[in-house]
Order: structure tokens, then C-alpha cells, then sequence
């Protein structure tokens, strides 16, 4: 795993987990591996580019509901009688796996309809559901016919209890046994508040006193007979929820097998849905497998692409006769960003991922990507840099064949450089026997020549411009590079003296190439304006082909629309001609007529070239992200809300942040981070109740102090309390566990807490606690 670090892998991984939306979606992406083969890798291109389908209809359906669900999956298996906050974790479940199949419903693709037909129909349990419960989670009064009668008679019941009270509190020969002039409940009773020693000019039972003893709690004798019923109906009521609730929770177990089920397509979509939207901010695309080829065409970092600059793309061919590519070049100049661009797109294609290059790139299925950058000394292992270094290189040398690709830093760069270049030369020459493919990088001077043609090292270079001195981060194959010390002295204004005392103590052979950098540099500069012509002509060429694309589709859907047109209008001349043909010539006219009508939509068969799912017109943008739209400004480089529809240029209005500025609507993508849209998805299907509870509220405490902590917590379940939620998610992590041990004694403290547990291991674990929130 620490190869992988250093080649940025755990910060793409991150990338992708920002886009999840459960726990669980973003653990399995930071556990995403390379799959077994290249057929593998091909389906999870397909699946990816199918999910992008669905993303471009302008909705990304939400998985939140996952974080709940191992709190209620194990009870309801059981065929316990679930809790209402149980059952409303289960109705959130349901309206998500809804907002799902409608979400995939209008996508014509194998992966969202294999998931879409799949997943369980979730309108029968919601709507058995809320039946039961209202959306947030409270039992409806009218859930059965008993319990409305119930509660009605229970709403009677309190009327003549509170006007009898309201009655006597008025009355004026009470004022002086009543203390104060209220009614209020004592053990679920209505009573009056009577003055200490007065209760026997009130008949009735007393239910306590106050804690002066001022006062004494009377229950009339009046409405004891009412009040007795009131429990007497409570209690029923109490029944009829209980049956109810068992009812509702042996059906729901009876789905059990169907939600597991439901479960795992919710979580497959979340880290597909979470893929696609890396790719589509990376200008990701699918590549081919080849068997002894790396062809990677304007290839990028990930990570640079989505820092929003003007990344610099580099194609790199190798192939069985050149599978070794040695990098020279000055310090800063790109050669370790251009390295890791390579293995990065290597460890991305063989684990299914769209890379960030052109989709016409090719290379080997790599089983193997061995890696040796940065510094790797070991105290543990008593190795030093260098001696950690020629670990790698040996376990390196070892690996035969092109499905393997081996990636190192600075070869043999950190030790005497005569025995340095000795040893990596050597190294490199096994590697050419192996067959593998290989990107190395190194300063070393003996290195960049002494290559014949039998060798599978091709030399190249990372571009400078020599008149500033500054990288142009362009590769150049074929020619080696300069680290360009001595020009650089030259370039500070290092005094003459001293730099021509280094030329002459360089080696001659060192000094020759030194004194003809001159005319390398010419050649340089000449095969820079070849390729600047060459990257010119094909941007050139893209956006004719693109232009021309357009017209096609744009003439196309105009050809059909005239054939319709003209069809129709055929057709019912046919019609009418039929219509007023002679009887003794239907028969033969009518044969002839139905062939002219059964020919003309054997025109209408033109394929239009359009991407599947995303917007080909300022139009379709406009209906599939209206205002108030999130969407993705890649100017800006985050995501804004559309203020307009696009005018008759393609331009709307744009707000983000405190920026309103004016885009082309094809300069727009797919919202980084979209809302949550599963009570809109869910509002297209009838019959089903589509009112959301708030989410749970989360509050994250860590790297804050305990007092800090403890501030913020009081402040949340005061609003938690005031607002009316269920829960309260705090993540405080493990740290020295003080934060945690005090979090939860404050829990065990407060008036607002029903109760406190561990997050599961799989949410969070002991980094996390649930708080029940009840009433103060």
C-alpha cells in the first residue's frame, strides 16, 4: 500500500469517496482493488459509462439511508416488533430504492435496467407504512378504524375533563382552596392545584404535592369516573399501536430477502454513481487492452486535471521493441508528474477505472505495477534510502513480461554517481531481458547514451524553454534530456570564473555533449514546433469532426422530421386515392399503394451520433436542468445554481458563491456535489406519499478541545430538541478518547438525551455515537 501511496492513489480513491453518499459506498471505494482481467475491466467501463447515462438525465439518486440500515436489518430478520424510529430508518430505505428505479426507469442501457429490474417494489411496504406512520415518524390517529375511534373518544374524554376542572377553578367559592388557576396532570390525571391543608373542601384523591408542600394535586371526585376511562382508553390505545406495529413489522420481515437484495443493488449504484462522477470531472474515458503495447494519448494526472489549471497532456508510445522508457531531464521540469500520470493511468485501467486520456489509448493489462519513488529507508528493516532502493530494483528485476510495469524514481540516483550509473545500467539491461515495460527517471549522465538499437530503452526528455529556463512540461521521444546545472548556474549569474572552472573539470565526454547542447537544442526546438503543429491540427480536426457531427445529428433529426411529414402526407393521398378507386380496380391499385407506403420508412433508418443520456441541445439542457439546477462550472472549477434558461446563443446565468457570471451551456457538467433528489424522483410515482423527514443531523468534534466540543454539542441538541429530530450523529473519533469519554458523559447528563449508543463497525464504529433525542 505505500507504493501506492506515493504514486497519489489513495488521494484519487479520496476523489471518488467524496462523491458517495453511504458509508458503506465510500468504505468499498477506498477498498476498490485490480480486478482479475481485462474482460473484468471492460464490463466496469460499460457500468461506468452506464451510470454517466443516468447522471446526464441531470439526477444523482442518494444511498443516505445505507448508514442506518445494519441498526434495524438484524431486528427485522429476527421478526422483532420494530420500533417507529426503526420503521421510519425502513420507509427512508424504500423511498430511496424508489427514487432509484426512477431515476434508472428512462435509461435504455444493460446496467440500469439490470439494477432497475432488480430492485424490490418498494410502493407496497411504503405505502403499509404510511399507513401506520406519518412521514416523521409518528403514528397516524387514523391508522385503523379502532384507533381513530379511540383517539376521538380520547379527545371527548379530555374536553369534559378540562371543562369540569375549568368550571371548578372558576368557580368563586373555590378561590380560596384553589392555589393558582390552572389544570395540569399528576401520573397521567387531571387535577387541580389545591393550598396545603384545604384538600378537604375538595373531595376527591390526591396525586402528591409540590415540593414547598405548598401545594396539594386533587383529583375531583367529579371526574374521576371520566378520568378513569381516559386511562382505560389510553391503555387501548397503547394495544391497538402494539398490534399495529407488530403487524406492520412481520410484513416488512416477510420482505426481507427482497431488501437484502434491494440493499446491495442500492450500494453497487452509490460506487458506480460515485465513479462516474470522478470520470466526468476528470474528462475520464475508457481504453482498449492491448497485448505488447502502450499507447497512451494526451494522457494527464488526475489530480492536476482537477485542480482546474491548464494541464499539459504528453502521449507516450512504447511497444515490445521500445518498452523502456528512460526520462532526463532538469529538476521541476515534469519527469515525476509525467511518471506518475503513467502508472496512475495503469493502476486506474486495471482496476476498472476510465483514466485521464485520450479514449483511442492503448496498454497491456498490467498484473503487476511495481513502484519505486521517493524515499524508502526502512528504520524497522535497518536499510538505508539507497539500500531500500536496490531492494525494489531486485524484486523488480525479478518480473518477466509485458503485463508487467515496473516505475522508478531517480534510479540509482542516491550513491556515487560512477557506480550508480554502473549499477542502474545493469539494472536496465535485465529489465530489457525481462520484457517488461518500464518509465525511469534519472539525472545521470552515462545513462542518456551507449543504447544500441538492439535495446529495448528508448531515451526522452521533458521540454525546456532555453531562453527562460522555465519547463514547458512537454515530453520529447527519442532525445535525452539535461539536468542543466551548469546553465542554470549561468542562468543565477554565478560568477564566469567559476562556471568555466566546472567545464573544465567535467569529464570529456560530459564536456563534448555539454559544448553541443547548442545544436541539440535547435533540434529540440524544431521537433517542439513540429508537435505544438501536429497538437494544433488535431485540436483542429477534433473540433471540425465535432462541427460536423453536429450538423449530421442536426440534419438527421431534420430528415426525419421531413420524412414523417412527407410520409404522412403520402399516406393519406394513398388513403384517399384507395378511397375513390373503382371496385374493379381496388384490389390491384391498393397492392400497389401499400408498397409505396411499406418503402417509404426504409428511409427513416439513419442513426443519429449523439452521446446517450447527456444534453445535444441548448433546449434539452434547459428541460433537464431548469433554474435552480446544480451544475458543474468548469471555468470556476466548482459547482454554481442556473439562474436562467440558455438565450438564443446557448448563454444563461450562473450563481457561485458570491460569482454570477454568464456560461455556454456546454461549458457546464454534472453538479460535484448534487442535491439530494430522492423526494422529486419519488413524487413521479403515484400512490405513494412522498413527504421526507429532515436528515439526521450530524455534528463532527474532531481536532476540536473538549470545551469546544462540549459548546458546539450543547448547541446542537438545543436545536436538535427545538427542531424536533430523532437523532443526532457525532463524530468525535478515537484519538486519546478524553473527546469521547466526555461527549458521552455529557450525553448521559442531558435532558434532551433519551439515549446513547456506538456507531456499528461498519458506520464509524467507537469514532461514533447516536444520540436519541427525546423531550426536555
Amino acid at each position: 500500500m505505500q507504493d501506492l501511496v506515493v504514486l497519489d492513489w489513495i488521494e484519487i480513491l479520496e476523489k471518488i469517496k467524496s462523491h458517495a453518499t453511504s458509508d458503506i459506498g465510500r468504505e468499498a471505494v477506498l477498498d476498490i482493488k485490480p480486478l482479475a482481467s481485462a474482460d473484468e475491466a471492460y464490463v466496469s467501463f460499460q457500468e461506468i459509462a452506464h451510470a454517466t447515462e443516468v447522471l446526464n438525465q441531470g439526477v444523482r439518486p442518494f444511498m443516505q439511508s445505507l448508514d442506518l440500515y445494519q441498526t434495524w436489518i438484524a431486528r427485522l430478520k429476527k421478526k422483532a416488533v420494530l420500533k417507529t424510529l426503526e420503521i421510519k430508518d425502513v420507509r427512508a430505505f424504500c423511498m430511496e430504492a424508489l427514487a432509484l428505479k426512477e431515476a434508472l426507469e428512462p435509461v435504455q442501457n444493460d446496467w440500469a435496467q439490470r439494477i432497475y429490474k432488480s430492485l424490490m417494489d418498494a410502493e407496497e411496504p411504503l405505502s403499509a407504512i404510511d399507513q401506520v406512520l406519518t412521514p416523521g415518524g409518528e403514528i397516524r390517529s387514523d391508522a385503523s378504524e379502532k384507533l381513530y375511534n379511540l383517539f376521538k373518544e380520547k379527545e371527548r374524554l379530555a374536553r369534559e375533563v378540562q371543562s369540569t376542572l375549568d368550571r371548578l377553578v372558576k368557580d368563586h367559592q373555590m378561590e380560596t382552596v384553589i392555589q393558582d388557576k390552572f389544570v395540569t396532570t399528576r401520573e397521567g390525571r387531571w387535577v387541580l392545584p389545591v393550598r396545603a391543608g384545604m384538600q378537604s373542601k375538595l373531595p376527591g384523591v390526591i396525586h402528591g404535592a409540590s415540593q414547598s408542600k405548598q401545594t396539594v394535586f386533587v383529583e375531583p371526585e367529579k371526574v374521576i369516573p371520566t378520568n378513569n376511562r381516559l386511562r382505560q382508553v389510553e391503555s387501548e390505545i397503547e394495544d391497538e399501536i402494539e398490534r399495529l406495529l407488530t403487524e406492520l413489522s412481520h410484513y416488512l420481515s416477510s420482505q426481507a430477502t427482497d431488501i437484502e437484495s434491494t440493499r446491495v443493488l442500492l450500494e453497487e449504484a452509490d460506487i458506480r454513481f460515485s465513479q462516474a462522477q470522478f470520470t466526468n470531472q476528470i474528462s475520464g474515458h475508457s481504453i482498449e487492452f492491448a497485448t505488447d503495447t502502450m499507447e497512451l494519448i494526451e494522457v494527464r494526472h488526475p489530480l492536476l486535471q482537477l485542480s482546474g489549471k491548464n494541464v499539459v497532456s504528453n502521449t507516450v508510445l512504447l511497444d515490445g521493441k521500445k518498452s523502456i522508457l528512460l526520462l532526463s531531464g532538469p529538476n521541476a521540469g515534469g519527469k515525476t508528474v509525467l511518471l506518475k500520470s503513467i502508472g496512475l493511468a495503469a493502476q486506474m485501467a486495471r482496476c476498472g477505472l476510465p483514466i485521464c486520456a485520450s479514449e483511442t489509448s492503448r496498454i497491456p493489462f498490467f498484473k503487476d505495477v511495481l513502484i519505486g519513488i521517493g524515499d524508502s529507508q526502512s528504520v524497522d528493516e535497518e536499510l538505508s534510502t539507497f539500500a531500500a532502493h536496490l531492494k525494489i530494483l531486485s524484486k523488480a528485476a525479478s518480473v518477466k513480461g509485458h503485463q508487467n510495469l515496473i516505475l522508478i524514481d531517480e534510479i540509482a540516483g542516491s550513491t556515487d554517481p560512477e557506480e550508480g550509473s554502473a549499477l542502474a545500467r545493469a539494472f536496465i539491461e535485465e529489465f530489457s531481458k525481462n520484457n517488461v515495460f518500464a518509465v525511469i527517471t534519472s539525472h545521470l549522465g552515462p545513462l542518456k547514451s551507449g543504447w544500441d538499437e538492439e535495446s529495448h530503452v528508448l531515451n526522452g526528455s521533458m521540454e525546456y524553454d532555453p531562453k527562460t529556463g522555465r519547463p514547458t512540461y512537454q515530453f520529447l521521444a527519442g532525445i535525452p534530456g539535461d539536468s542543466l546545472a551548469i546553465q542554470t548556474a549561468k542562468r543565477v549569474g554565478v560568477a564566469q570564473s567559476i562556471v568555466q572552472r566546472a567545464m573544465d573539470v567535467l569529464a570529456p565526454a560530459t564536456r563534448a555533449r555539454l559544448e553541443g547542447l547548442e545544436q541539440i537544442e535547435r533540434l529540440k526546438s524544431d521537433i517542439a514546433i513540429l508537435q505544438d503543429h501536429l497538437r494544433k491540427e488535431t485540436k483542429k480536426a477534433v473540433e471540425t469532426k465535432n462541427k460536423y457531427e453536429g450538423l449530421l445529428s442536426q440534419f438527421n433529426k431534420d430528415k426525419d422530421e421531413w420524412l414523417q411529414r412527407t410520409l404522412k402526407k403520402a399516406e393519406r393521398k394513398v388513403d384517399e386515392a384507395i378511397a375513390q378507386a373503382k371496385v374493379a380496380e381496388t384490389f390491384k391499385r391498393h397492392t400497389a399503394l401499400q408498397e409505396i407506403k411499406y418503402q417509404l420508412p426504409e428511409i427513416v433508418k439513419a442513426k443519429q451520433v449523439i452521446q446517450p443520456g447527456a444534453p445535444q441541445t441548448a433546449e434539452e439542457f434547459a428541460k433537464k436542468f431548469p433554474p435552480g439546477s446544480k451544475v458543474f462550472v468548469q471555468s470556476l472549477n466548482q459547482d454554481g445554481i442556473v439562474q436562467s434558461a440558455p438565450n438564443n446563443k446557448g448563454d444563461l446565468m450562473i450563481l457561485s458563491g458570491s460569482v454570477r457570471l454568464q456560461v455556454n451551456w456546454q461549458n457546464l457538467k454534472l453538479p460535484g456535489k448534487p442535491q439530494n433528489p430522492t423526494s422529486q424522483l419519488v413524487r413521479k410515482s403515484g400512490g405513494v406519499s412522498v413527504a421526507m423527514a429532515d436528515d439526521d443531523r450530524t455534528l463532527d468534534l474532531r481536532g476540536k478541545t473538549v470545551e469546544e466540543a462540549l459548546q458546539d454539542l450543547e448547541v446542537a441538541l438545543d436545536k436538535a430538541a427545538t427542531t424536533r429530530e430523532d437523532r443526532l450523529k457525532i463524530i468525535h473519533g478515537h484519538g486519546t478518547e478524553a473527546l469521547k469519554k466526555a461527549v458521552r458523559t455529557y450525553l448521559s447528563r442531558s435532558v434532551y438525551v433519551k439515549k446513547w449508543k456506538a456507531g456499528s463497525p461498519e458506520h464509524g464504529g467507537d469514532g461514533v455515537t447516536w444520540a436519541e433525542i427525546g423531550e426536555a
